[in-house]
């Protein structure tokens, strides 16, 4: 990335941008007074990857349950079946609860580093937005 030092309105930018699960992100990139490449590289980083974390946070746990919903059904047509059936409700809810949170320690990471004046390192969605920078 550039060696340009971002200031404090656009660390505080770039740490609402994850706390809106990248609609701020979306909107300061849509809507901001300066030319997409004039802005500094921190800024545009921080947006597309609060956009692209966003986008994970929505529907990620989304599709967990739709599988796991799916399986639940397949094996409740089993006679007998309802204890398994039971259980694989506790599991969903054990692991829809582990994806949220560490959903949300991800973006409580990505506002810590942003604040920082940082680019943070999440792996493969980093790699994707600075493949976009370029």
């Amino acid at each position: 990335m550039s060696t340009q030092f971002p200031d404090i309105k656009e660390k505080i930018g770039a740490a609402v941008t994850y706390l809106t699960l990248g609609i701020w992100g979306l909107v300061w990139l849509l809507i901001s007074r300066k030319q997409y490449h004039d802005q500094k590289d921190f800024v545009r980083f921080h947006c597309m990857q609060s956009i692209l974390v966003g986008m994970l946070y929505m529907f990620i746990p989304q599709g967990l349950a739709i599988l796991i919903s799916l399986v639940i059904q397949i094996i409740s047509f089993i006679p007998g079946s309802s204890v398994i059936v039971h259980w694989l409700h506790v599991i969903h809810g054990i692991v829809q609860s582990g994806v949220h949170y560490g959903l949300l320690v991800l973006i409580l990471y990505c506002v810590i580093f942003s604040f920082y004046g940082r680019f943070t390192n999440i792996p493969w969605i980093s790699q994707i937005i600075n493949r976009m920078l370029r």
